[in-house]
């Protein structure tokens, strides 16, 4: 497999767990962060005092 391929194949795997992640977190609320990682990008899913789900993306 080519190298590109491979980076676009582990992309849709990194953004098909967050979405997977996001609604383990609807439906179970006791999860209270959930971490993603992707190359030299971090995704983290927590919740706040209220326990709305927020997304915050940063640069490793």
């Amino acid at each position: 497999m080519k190298k590109r391929l491979k980076k676009k194949v582990a992309y849709k795997a990194y953004i098909r767990n967050i979405f997977e992640g996001y609604e383990k977190m609807l439906q179970d609320a006791s999860i209270p962060e959930l971490t993603f990682t992707y190359l030299k990008e971090q995704t983290i899913l927590s919740r706040d005092d209220q326990g709305a789900i927020h997304f915050l993306t940063k640069d490793m």
